[in-house]
């Protein structure tokens, strides 16, 4: 309620044009930020159609297959400061639906045997690829896209109204140094008998 108190058009004759300024732009920010749920939601939605558009799985571009591993897992690289290890690769093989079979280095889970399989997504030729997208990472994606629009046009509006605020403050200081300037000079003059 006390924004609403200090922003709103009335007619007090306490309230200066600075005052009255501020009020306008507080007003505009907040049209502004309103609006830009609008492009907020169509980049979101944009965002969602290209993730729904990753998630199908077209045959003749990737597909899983079941990979049996011809070595134990071993570190490919070294162990990052938390302990962790940072890659495991195995040599493994896998046949394709057509009964061709591929071998190849692929990354497997730490202290992974020999002889144990995974599944492996690859793609027409039988090189490993990456998997599809799942449809909460095409969510997740939307939903970051929408709100990261309104969130960079909401902080470039406040800190619009922010650089004006600190300019009529500035304007404002100055206008009450010359009003006690007078009336200190008033209060000091001598009285006439």
């Amino acid at each position: 309620m006390r924004c609403v108190r200090r922003y709103r058009f009335d007619h007090n004759p306490l309230r200066r044009r600075s005052d009255r300024i501020e009020a306008v732009a507080v007003l505009l920010t907040l049209l502004v930020l309103v609006a830009s749920v609008w492009p907020a939601l169509l980049a979101g939605r944009v965002v969602y159609q290209r993730g729904l558009t990753a998630e199908r799985v077209d045959p003749e571009v990737r597909q899983q297959v079941t990979a049996v591993l011809l070595e134990n897992g071993a570190a490919t690289n070294p162990v990052s400061s938390q302990g962790t290890v940072l890659g495991v690769k195995a040599k493994a093989r896998w046949y394709m639906p057509d009964g061709s079979v591929h071998m190849g280095v692929v990354s497997v889970p730490a202290h992974a045997k020999a002889g144990s399989s995974l599944e492996l997504w690859v793609d027409a030729h039988g090189t490993p690829t990456a998997a599809p997208r799942t449809h909460a990472q095409t969510v997740a994606d939307a939903v970051v896209a929408g709100f990261g629009v309104v969130a960079g046009i909401g902080g470039l509006l406040f800190l619009n109204l922010a650089l004006l605020r600190w300019m009529l403050d500035r304007r404002r200081y100055v206008e009450w140094e010359k009003e006690w300037t007078a009336v200190h000079d008033r209060w000091r003059r001598p009285r006439q008998p």
